[in-house]
C-alpha cells in the first residue's frame, strides 16, 4: 500500500497528539484504579477529547503552504475522529470517551485507530 504524502509538521503535530492521547489515557487509567478519583478520570479523558476535536485545525494549520497531495484526506480523516470525540462530549459518556479510537477487537500494545490512520501518511 502506497502512503500518501503530507508535510512532516502535519505528520508530526498529529504523531505528538497521538502519544499526548496514550499518555492521558494511563494516567486516566491510574487515577481511576489506584486512586479511585472518578473526577480526575473524567478530566483526563475529557482532555483526550479536546485533543482529539482539535486535531484537524492544528493540522491545517501544519498543512498551510504544503502542496503536498495528502492533505485533504488527512484532514478529512481527523474531522471524523474530531466529530466522534465532540459527539462523546456532548454525550458525557466517559464509556465512549474511553473507547474512542479502540475497536471491539483491540488488544493491548496494538496500535489504536489514530495511530493506525497515522500510519497510511509518510512525512513529506
Amino acid at each position: 500500500m502506497t502512503k500518501r504524502m503530507i508535510s512532516a509538521a502535519a505528520w508530526e503535530t498529529v504523531r505528538d497528539a497521538a502519544g499526548r492521547i496514550r499518555e492521558l489515557e494511563a494516567a486516566a487509567h491510574r487515577t481511576l484504579h489506584e486512586a479511585s478519583d472518578t473526577a480526575g478520570h473524567r478530566r483526563l479523558l475529557t482532555e483526550k477529547c479536546l485533543l482529539l476535536e482539535s486535531l484537524p485545525e492544528a493540522a491545517e494549520a501544519a498543512l498551510a503552504g504544503s502542496d503536498a497531495a495528502g492533505g485533504a484526506a488527512f484532514v478529512a480523516g481527523l474531522e471524523d475522529f474530531a466529530r466522534r470525540a465532540g459527539l462523546a462530549l456532548q454525550l458525557e459518556s466517559i464509556f465512549f470517551m474511553g473507547a474512542l479510537l479502540y475497536p471491539d477487537d483491540y488488544q493491548d500494545g496494538a496500535p489504536n485507530d489514530l495511530e493506525r490512520f497515522l500510519d497510511r501518511f509518510a512525512a513529506a
